[in-house]
């Protein structure tokens, strides 16, 4: 069982443990408390592994950083991380996540993909998210 000590010392842990801006650290965060098992948010979005329930609440989670986040590098990495979210679920899943329009998530992908300051695991799913999306026959991936 989990002492009030060490319960409240987890996300303190993380902060520490990052090497990255806070808006990174809120990431690393949001997705712990997601997926306590999860070792880092790009393994769990480049992973086959990850359920789609968990990337539901992943998406869920990065929109509403997206939309309300504290500061502009919250709502931007919020805006990615949720765009890399849809991503994981089409190419993992063959299902979206999302009901923005084709039109909308292709941009999306493409600004992912054309950022070289975003992981390059991360940039090449949202390059085959690109493609599948570009490729599907209209309507054919299930949200």
């Amino acid at each position: 069982m989990n002492t009030p000590e060490k319960t409240s010392a987890l996300p303190l842990h993380w902060i520490l443990q990052s090497d990255h801006s806070p808006s990174h650290t809120l990431i690393n965060w949001l997705v712990q408390e997601i997926d306590p098992k999860a070792t880092s948010p790009i393994d769990s979005l480049i992973s086959s592994d990850t359920p789609i329930a968990t990337l539901i609440g992943y998406k869920n989670a990065f929109k509403h950083l997206r939309l309300e986040g504290e500061t502009l590098d919250d709502q931007s990495l919020g805006a990615i991380y949720y765009g890399l979210t849809i991503a994981s679920s089409i190419v993992h899943h063959h299902r979206r996540i999302s009901r923005q329009s084709n039109r909308a998530l292709e941009e999306a992908f493409r600004k992912i993909w054309s950022d070289e300051t975003i992981d390059l695991r991360l940039r090449d799913l949202a390059w085959r998210a690109f493609v599948l999306l570009r490729t599907a026959i209209k309507d054919s991936l299930p949200y």
